[in-house]
């Protein structure tokens, strides 16, 4: 990597690390689903404000628009519904580690959703580690007992799931339409999703203090909008495996800044789970990389 790439990477890495964080700073006083549309609604009209400002296109045939509103459901609207409302009852740490399997269900949806992009042994491994780690962080004892704590644990082991569909989605119908504008619409999408869960929350207390204000503008400005564009950017720039494998580091750091900032439970049967976890993401980002350096060794025909 060059410097300002390795800066670039570093840099999403240390504010995607941080952001679980945030989010359980700012549901500590604010009803979560009020939270996360607000954040909806400020980042996208950043976005789009943006890409009037450098006159970029946005989509325009039905397909883009529809990949990219089914795309934002899924990464902002039920996303962050979940993160959210599960950050009451999950360790922030926990959360990150759920979501870092999301790159291992996309090698297995790939197989059938992409042509070329085949499973091999070592991607089913890793698809058998993740599932093994997910089953024992579902099973972890976690802070607090009762039904939403189970519920919230099922649900974000799920959720990868989705996200795994967004980047089949963004693979397949949006790799040529300029990046802002197409993640404003995404956003758009996501915080027309959390209009009624925020209306369920309206009548309730809501305190805006000075630690839930700092997180917010953290979450709006580093969180979506500078780490989504550094996300982007380092896909043109370096293997989607070296970019895969922000999601062992991520987790890491939220796991840490949990534990030490906020004083959040840390159990050996959580660590293990992680581990296993960590474990399949870097066995499929092995599988990627093996599968690009065996395509680039297959000689090609010259006229």
């Amino acid at each position: 990597m060059s410097p300002l790439v390795l800066g670039a990477y570093v840099a999403m890495i240390l504010i995607w690390g941080t952001t679980w964080a945030a989010i359980r700073i700012g549901v500590e006083t604010i009803p979560p689903f009020l939270f996360a549309f607000e954040r909806a609604i400020v980042v996208a009209a950043i976005l789009t404000l943006v890409a009037l400002a450098l006159r970029l296109p946005f989509p325009r045939d039905r397909r883009t628009l529809a990949a990219a509103a089914l795309a934002g459901l899924f990464n902002t609207g039920l996303s962050w519904a979940l993160i959210f409302w599960a950050e009451q009852f999950v360790p922030s740490g926990l959360v990150a580690v759920f979501g870092a399997t999301a790159p291992v269900w996309t090698a297995f949806l790939a197989h059938f959703l992409v042509r070329g992009d085949r499973l091999s042994w070592l991607k089913v491994a890793a698809l058998a580690l993740g599932l093994v780690g997910t089953g024992v962080l579902v099973g972890s004892p976690i802070q607090g007992d009762g039904r939403d704590v189970l519920v919230a644990t099922i649900l974000l082991a799920l959720l990868p799931i989705t996200w795994a569909a967004a980047a089949i989605l963004a693979a397949r119908y949006l790799q040529h339409a300029s990046p802002v504008p197409v993640i404003a619409v995404e956003v758009w999408a996501g915080g027309i999703f959390l209009i009624p869960f925020a209306l369920s929350q309206a009548g309730e207390s809501v305190s805006w203090s000075v630690p839930a204000a700092l997180a917010f503008a953290y979450l709006v400005l580093l969180g979506s909008c500078v780490g989504l564009v550094l996300n982007l950017w380092l896909y043109r720039k370096v293997r989607p495996t070296t970019v895969m494998l922000s999601q062992v580091l991520i987790p890491v750091q939220a796991v840490i800044i949990g534990a030490v900032a906020l004083g959040e439970q840390v159990t050996m049967q959580m660590l293990a789970g992680a581990l296993l976890v960590f474990a399949a993401v870097g066995l499929n980002a092995l599988a990627g990389s093996r599968a690009k350096q065996a395509a680039e060794s297959v000689p090609t025909a010259s006229g």
